[in-house]
């Protein structure tokens, strides 16, 4: 990872994002973008300026938007403080090696450069490099310049000649994602750590209850080979023990009923289904770093529950674009935001 270029304060820093997060989409605010009845009319509120070609076009946009906020921050900082925060948004280019290993995956041949890539600024850019246009497999994960993350996908690769399901090959990546967040907050020292420790830990319970929930709902794929897929604990870098119990048990619900006791009890709260309750989850997890931000003052949890606010919110805003795209009704749109405002 390069150096920071501007170091600076971290009062400067956390009273910067206190001064932007009332400009985040949320609550009211994120419900009044569904007055919007048409792209050209939101994109003047969300991207005032920018011509959009399209949905497609719109949704990268509003992701590169995110990554730029994303890159700010990190300029900001240095040391351990800004590996968390690299790490948080190289996840965007670990996004963009999935598009390209799932391609081919498919047996696509396609050019690198016209696959739906995202545009990334430094240092995000820096996670892959030279990556040749009718690139192998092999050689987009060869071309990956973090080695822990390199050496999760080579094991992947490895693991999709036995078991040739883009899930291997994407649980590669995320397994070595959580790894790279495993490192981050092991520097961390203090009140930074323990304030943004817990979390790390639900966004790490929460991915792994729902590779598994959707490996086996929707494309029955063995247990005890998801049980191998799963990422590891940020906290103490193992896979969970809960997992495998999950992954054996034959229904939606007998599923759930194996998985830990605060995840277990919100997705109770859902309908019976699994989109509802992955929802319910994330609004769970939105809630946690709501309080997380409105509580740290003196330490990195503010800048990092920032950072986790304004993913999900891009998650919102591309739901709301889909939204005008299939032309779903209003009801339709506010049962799929993650906002505590539309929960069911």
């Amino acid at each position: 990872m390069a150096h920071s270029k501007i170091v600076t304060s971290l009062d400067f820093l956390v009273a910067k994002v206190r001064a932007k997060h009332g400009r985040i989409y949320e609550g009211q605010r994120l419900l009044a973008l569904l007055r919007f009845r048409s792209l050209p009319e939101l994109a003047h509120e969300l991207l005032p300026g920018e011509p959009v070609s399209g949905a497609v076009a719109f949704e990268r946009r509003l992701v590169e938007k995110y990554a730029e906020t994303a890159a700010q921050l990190w300029q900001y900082m240095d040391g351990p403080r800004g590996e968390l925060i690299w790490t948080t948004g190289a996840r965007l280019a670990i996004e963009n090696l999935k598009v390209m290993l799932r391609s081919r995956a498919a047996g696509s041949t396609v050019r690198i450069s016209a696959l739906p890539l995202v545009r990334l600024p430094e240092p995000f850019n820096q996670l892959y490099r030279n990556v040749p246009e009718q690139a192998t497999a092999r050689e987009i994960v060869a071309a990956i310049s973090q080695p822990v993350l390199r050496q999760n996908a080579e094991q992947a690769l490895l693991a999709f000649g036995d078991n040739p399901l883009p899930l291997v090959l994407e649980a590669g990546l995320d397994r070595g994602y959580f790894r790279l967040l495993a490192e981050a907050l092991d520097d961390l020292k203090g009140d930074d750590r323990k304030a943004v420790e817990p979390l790390l830990e639900d966004e790490s319970r929460i991915a792994n209850l729902m590779m598994v929930l959707r490996g086996r709902v929707y494309d029955g794929v063995d247990a005890d080979l998801l049980a191998s897929l799963a990422v590891p604990s940020p906290t103490d870098g193992r896979p969970p023990d809960w997992l495998r119990r999950v992954a054996r048990q034959s229904s939606l619900r007998e599923m759930l009923a194996e998985a830990p006791t605060d995840l277990r009890h919100v997705a109770d709260e859902a309908p019976n289904e699994l989109p509802a309750i992955e929802r319910s989850l994330w609004i769970w997890y939105y809630g946690k770093a709501s309080r997380l931000f409105r509580t740290s003052f003196f330490n990195i949890g503010a800048v990092y529950a920032y950072l986790i606010k304004r993913r999900l919110e891009l998650a919102n805003l591309i739901t709301v674009v889909e939204a005008l795209r299939y032309d779903l009704s209003l009801e339709e749109t506010r049962k799929r935001l993650l906002d505590p405002l539309s929960k069911f």
